[in-house]
C-alpha cells in the first residue's frame, strides 16, 4: 500500500471536518471526533487490502465513529441522522444518493403488509418501546420482535433489488448512484 496516513491527512482532513461540523453541533467535537478517526485510519491502513476502495473504507470508519459519538449521547440530545450520511460508490456523502434512499424507504414501508409495518413504523420511525407496542397490538413481546424484524429484513430485500443500492459480500447496502437514473422507485421520470 503506497498511502500513508500523512498523504491521507492531506487528501482527506478538510473534507471530513466538514462533514462532521454539519453533523456535530459543537466544533470541539468534530475536532476531536476527525482525530479518533485519523487514529483509527492510521492503526487500520494494513487492513486495507485495495488501494482503490480507499475512500469508500474511510467514509465507512466516519460514519462508524459519527454513530459510536451518537449512542454515547443520550437519546434526547441525539441529533444524528444516519440516513443523511449514507453514502455513494464513490465514498463521498451524496445527497442524490440520500434523497433516492429516503423515497425508497417510504414506498418500501408502504408495500409491507399491514401485519408488519404496523409494528415496524410504530418502533423504528416513532421511535415507541417495542413492549408497549407488543401491549397494545395485543401481541407477545416475541411475536412483536418477529414482526420488526421480518419488516426490517423485507426493507432490506426491497433495497437490494433496487436499481440505486448494491449488497457487497458481507451483506452490506452501498449505493450506486450512478444507477438513481434507471431506478423506478426513486425516480418516477424513468419508465
Amino acid at each position: 500500500m503506497k498511502e500513508n496516513t500523512v498523504d491521507i491527512w492531506n487528501e482527506f482532513s478538510g473534507q471530513i471536518r466538514g462533514y462532521l461540523l454539519k453533523k456535530v453541533k459543537q466544533a470541539d467535537d468534530a475536532e476531536d471526533l476527525l482525530q479518533e478517526i485519523f487514529i483509527k485510519i492510521h492503526s487500520r491502513l494494513g487492513d486495507l487490502k485495495d488501494e482503490n476502495k480507499l475512500a469508500p473504507w474511510i467514509y465507512q470508519i466516519v460514519r462508524n465513529s459519527l454513530t459510536d459519538y451518537y449512542r454515547k449521547k443520550s437519546p434526547e440530545t441525539s441529533e444524528f441522522n444516519e440516513e443523511s450520511t449514507v453514502s455513494s460508490d464513490n465514498g463521498a456523502p451524496d445527497d442524490i444518493y440520500s434523497a433516492c434512499v429516503s423515497g425508497c424507504l417510504r414506498v418500501f414501508i408502504d408495500r409491507l403488509p399491514e401485519k408488519y409495518r404496523e409494528p415496524l413504523v410504530l418502533s423504528d420511525i416513532k421511535g415507541l418501546k417495542q413492549k408497549d407496542i407488543a401491549e397494545q397490538m395485543n401481541l407477545s413481546y416475541s411475536g412483536l420482535k418477529s414482526r420488526v424484524q421480518r419488516g426490517r429484513e423485507m426493507i432490506k430485500e426491497m433495497f437490494v433489488d433496487c436499481a440505486c443500492i448494491s449488497e457487497n459480500k458481507n451483506g452490506k447496502l452501498l449505493s450506486d448512484s450512478l444507477n438513481h437514473e434507471s431506478c423506478e422507485i426513486c425516480n418516477p421520470s424513468t419508465g
